[in-house]
């Protein structure tokens, strides 16, 4: 946590207050509570891509995902870590996803190629031992988040480097997370934040963490930074060359949507577990019916 008295969340449209007196923090018990898994993990993919790469012509769309419309509630970028991403809200439910945003693209963000190189950095240090700078700012990002009165409930979304974070967020104070394009957790942060027990730590991270898999994804295996720490859910088909993008998760996980649709709907088919399809999620299915 760093000690900018200044917050790293922005208000995003009309709806949100301008101001907020949430700063980072050691979070409360009471915020802690608020760490919850409620989307459907296979909705998730496609809501980043919708979220970041979408062609909406009203930025401000809520986006459906799951029984649920989210809004953009909160944001936060900190350009010289290359750290960026989105709080959104569900105001029926309070529940809120703070994702955090995986490289930018040369020809599809903002800041052009000044953003691939910043993020490529800190893939890199990362990868090799001397620390993400982004690591600090996204703690205080999600430390104002749990505060938020209107969050009633609170999970993540990591995509690659993204991925990361939502990882370390997890193991250091028990968050929920849905990750994909994994790469993974270094594992001196895994062992500094496990309190003395690995094992614990671990088997707290496969319960609360979800990591969408694609097989062939050069980019994961040239790049993860250490342990998937997640509990491992395979998507159907490959990825070719260096296609690391959302939208190739995105259209896996959707086929998969289909596929596990396919079985609920016949009588016969016994619901369990499978590619698409986390444990976590069987497991809400069953409560829903």
């Amino acid at each position: 946590m760093t000690a900018n008295p200044s917050p790293m969340l922005r208000p995003v449209g009309a709806m949100a207050p301008p101001d907020s007196t949430c700063r980072a923090h050691d979070p409360t018990p009471r915020e802690l509570a608020k760490q919850r898994g409620a989307i459907d993990p296979l909705r998730v993919p496609g809501l980043y891509t919708e979220l970041f790469y979408g062609q909406r012509t009203d930025s401000q769309a809520a986006i459906e995902a799951g029984g649920m419309s989210f809004r953009r509630f909160r944001q936060f970028d900190h350009p010289a870590s290359g750290l960026s991403g989105f709080v959104l809200l569900d105001d029926a439910s309070g529940h809120a996803l703070i994702l955090f945003k995986g490289m930018d693209r040369p020809f599809s963000e903002s800041g052009g190629w000044s953003g691939v190189f910043t993020d490529m950095g800190g893939v890199l240090a990362a990868k090799f031992g001397t620390g993400n700078s982004q690591f600090p700012h996204a703690d205080d990002a999600y430390t104002e988040a749990l505060c938020e009165d209107a969050i009633q409930s609170i999970e993540l979304v990591g995509y690659s480097m993204g991925s990361q974070i939502a990882n370390y967020l997890a193991v250091k104070y028990g968050a929920y997370a849905v990750v994909f394009g994994d790469m993974g957790l270094d594992a001196t942060l895994l062992k500094r934040h496990a309190q003395g027990d690995l094992k614990a730590a671990r088997a707290r991270a496969r319960e609360h963490v979800v990591s969408l898999s694609l097989g062939g994804d050069v980019v994961v295996r040239m790049f993860g930074v250490g342990e998937v720490v997640g509990t491992v859910v395979q998507l159907p088909g490959t990825l070719s060359g260096v296609l690391h993008q959302p939208e190739v998760y995105a259209h896996a996980a959707n086929a998969a949507l289909r596929d596990r649709d396919g079985e609920r709907n016949n009588a016969h088919a016994p619901l369990l577990p499978r590619a698409g399809v986390s444990h976590r999620d069987a497991d809400q299915t069953r409560r829903q019916h």
